[in-house]
């Protein structure tokens, strides 16, 4: 097991500048995983935010999407094989977002995507060859396939292997993928050469499974400050509380309405809007009639999956947001980037203390946090909100000072490209790198 060792890294440092047009010496990083690009949910907008900081860190980033994410053409939010999103390349390596009915055509496409990531990172076309390979992936199916793949293609182009999570591993695993979960911890964590995770939790838990050698940097929640902000000509002009992200999220929906309709009849000004979609179709109908058997059909709004360009401008009409996470290893594990978004907006957020969160925001001060599992006492933090309008106003203003502090993707990238840079140029003892 290999020994902590605290790397002099503070996050709140100013990191070495990089001039415009300069490349650092880690010329190349390939973010690879099983993810939709452009649009999806939290682990696009992680790996936008990778991305796009690296790349203003001086680093030349692809973004490879290893497998399909569209069901149809129908709605679907990607339908583009390659291109660029915000000066990002990124490529579907099967050749297609969309699935393909035959079972047969899916795994050749899955065989065709590995041999892509490879290729992407040998040399090539006066291109030296990747530096580092950043692997972003979850779920049982591919827990083995991706992390064998990758390092394979990372000693084929002499790349360093750095793996990415931002979830507990297997947390919502059927019963029958316990034993294959145990095998996967204790065999294809041993693969990378450094692991990045978004949590404490996580950050305890790799230290213990990687092997002798690798590294792990915990690297929180991160938001684009010029993407997510709100100038005074955007104030909003209706008292909006907003939500949003995956409505599979276990009890984040059911509880907010609960909370909501606990006050909706005092502040009878407020409505509520859900931002996002689900993978159940039944789901959207199901808690419209929820909110319907509350009563509150005309003040609930849903509005569906929406585009990742869509989110900022939606944000920006909120007068306050809320984010009920409910307690178990996923929330103790997992740091939602929607918080991020939601302080940079300057607004009042209300959202309970799970996991890493009370680490970094203060009841009262810059956020209103509130114990899990208790719809009342979130009720009673909402009516402390809409009540006192002066008061929320300066916690959100200071909710948003305190992201420019702890999760701007500028300072927390510059850290992890220096990061990268050693992990790439040479295999350092085991070692700890603080949030």
């Amino acid at each position: 097991m290999p020994v902590p060792h605290l790397y002099n890294s503070d996050v709140n440092c100013e990191p070495p500048q990089v001039r415009p047009g300069e490349v650092r010496d880690l010329h190349r990083i390939l973010i690879a995983g099983h993810f939709g690009f452009p649009n999806g949910e939290g682990a696009t907008a992680r790996v936008h935010a990778y991305a796009k900081g690296l790349s203003g860190a001086g680093c030349d980033v692809r973004v490879v999407c290893l497998g399909w994410t569209e069901r149809s053409t129908q709605g679907a939010k990607n339908q583009e094989v390659h291109g660029s999103y915000q000066g990002i390349p990124f490529v579907y390596a099967g050749g297609s977002p969309f699935r393909d009915t035959s079972f047969a055509r899916r795994r050749l496409r899955t065989a065709r995507a590995a041999l892509q990531l490879a290729r992407m990172a040998r040399p090539a076309h006066g291109r030296g060859p990747a530096d580092v390979i950043l692997l972003s992936y979850d779920g049982p199916i591919t827990s083995a396939l991706w992390p064998v793949t990758t390092v394979m293609a990372c000693r084929f182009a002499g790349s360093a292997f750095v793996m990415e999570k931002s979830e507990y591993p297997f947390v919502y695993a059927p019963a029958w993928t316990k034993a294959w979960a145990w095998v996967v911890t204790r065999t294809m964590y041993k693969l990378p050469d450094a692991v990045i995770v978004i949590s404490t939790c996580l950050e305890r838990y790799f230290l213990s499974r990687v092997r002798r050698g690798a590294r792990v940097i915990r690297i929180p929640i991160l938001v684009d400050l010029d993407e997510f902000h709100l100038s005074p000509a955007e104030a909003p002009d209706r008292d909006i509380l907003s939500y949003a992200g995956n409505l599979d999220n276990p009890g984040e929906v059911e509880d907010l309405l609960e909370s909501f309709g606990e006050v909706a009849a005092r502040f009878p000004q407020w409505s509520l809007r859900i931002i996002g979609g689900s993978r159940d179709p039944r789901a959207l109908d199901r808690f419209r009639a929820r909110a319907a058997d509350m009563g509150l059909v005309e003040r609930v709004e849903f509005t569906g999956s929406v585009g990742r360009l869509e989110i900022p401008g939606l944000l920006r009409e909120a007068a306050a947001f809320a984010l009920p996470r409910a307690s178990g290893i996923f929330s103790t594990a997992g740091f939602p980037t929607k918080l991020g978004e939601y302080l940079a907006m300057g607004k009042p957020v209300v959202v309970t203390a799970t996991g890493d969160i009370p680490l970094y925001l203060r009841d009262g001060v810059d956020a209103y946090l509130v114990p899990p599992d208790d719809t009342h006492a979130f009720a009673a933090r909402l009516a402390e909100v809409f009540a006192d309008p002066s008061a929320a106003r300066e916690v959100g203003e200071r909710g948003r000072e305190t992201a420019r502090r702890e999760f701007d993707i500028v300072s927390q990238c510059r850290r992890l490209a220096d990061f990268m840079e050693e992990v790439g140029s040479a295999k350092a003892p085991s070692q700890v790198i603080p949030g």
